[in-house]
């Protein structure tokens, strides 16, 4: 019998690319990639997104207090973390989640081994997408996002007047970027992980690939890279296809987000600082 081998999360935001990485992954023979088992097969999670889960919440029996009345969700953690549990040398299995950006402490304790592979994008083209998709609504965005943002940023002051409906949701999609790299850069640390950049991904993927593969401890496979070149020759799909002609995915934020929004992304990113930027 083949011996353990750690599982493996993919943070990322929203809009990041994560789901052409999901399917990235899956085309190693030896990775399993499982699709947002949180939020989207759970409500709690998308409900408590930004709320902040730390190590010493954890508890073994409860597994944690927000918990306490959701014994079918807690069966479902307990049995997606022994199923993660399984990987081997032959079948390295992982999950992809956009939601767990303030659970990272949380989670070091409830799967210590987990490794993070964290996917980052351009902040801009995340906004972006995330304006183009619809997703500010869907995520709260207007609610849950500010007061997160004014915690860990209090010297930003919006400049916005009433009416600036475009600015204002590109501020809010650019605060949710700041927040949850953030959240990221605080705790990420205390895993096992790599950085890998999408449009690195895009540019170089041998050498990002490589990152991958040697955080799984797998050998580099073909596949992958006929994976990228193959998604990234076209567009194909609608807007969450991972069939994405690269240029696209590197710079239509260039032209479809407008001088006020961009004024505004800038504004935000600066005060947040080149830690989320780079």
């Amino acid at each position: 019998m083949s011996a353990r081998r750690a599982p493996f999360l993919v943070l990322a935001h929203h809009r990041s690319g994560s789901n052409f990485l999901n399917d990235l992954l899956q085309a190693h023979p030896a990775v399993e990639c499982l699709n947002e088992p949180l939020s989207m097969h759970t409500s709690l999670f998308r409900q408590c997104d930004l709320v902040h889960w730390g190590a010493r919440e954890y508890d073994p029996g409860s597994l944690h207090a927000s918990l306490a009345g959701e014994p079918e969700l807690r069966d479902f953690l307990i049995e997606l973390r022994a199923y993660l549990l399984q990987s081997t040398a032959t079948r390295i299995a992982g999950f992809k989640e956009t939601v767990l950006f303030g659970k990272l402490g949380w989670l070091k304790a409830f799967l210590p081994s987990l490794k993070i592979i964290f996917l980052r994008r351009n902040p801009r083209a995340i906004v972006n997408s995330v304006l183009r998709s619809g997703l500010i609504d869907f995520w709260r965005y207007q609610e849950t996002v500010p007061p997160a943002f004014q915690r860990m940023f209090p010297a930003y002051a919006s400049q916005l007047q009433p009416g600036e409906h475009d600015a204002r949701a590109a501020e809010l999609a650019a605060m949710s970027v700041a927040v949850r790299y953030e959240m990221a850069r605080d705790t990420i640390g205390a895993f096992d992980h790599c950085v890998l950049s999408l449009e690195g991904l895009i540019r170089d993927p041998a050498t990002e690939l490589l990152k991958v593969t040697d955080l799984l401890d797998v050998a580099p496979h073909p596949a992958l890279l006929s994976f990228v070149n193959e998604r990234a020759a076209d567009n194909r799909g609608g807007i969450y296809s991972s069939f994405r002609r690269g240029s696209e995915v590197t710079n239509a934020w260039q032209t479809r987000l407008n001088p006020r929004q961009r004024q505004v992304i800038e504004e935000v990113l600066h005060v947040a600082g080149e830690r989320v930027v780079a």
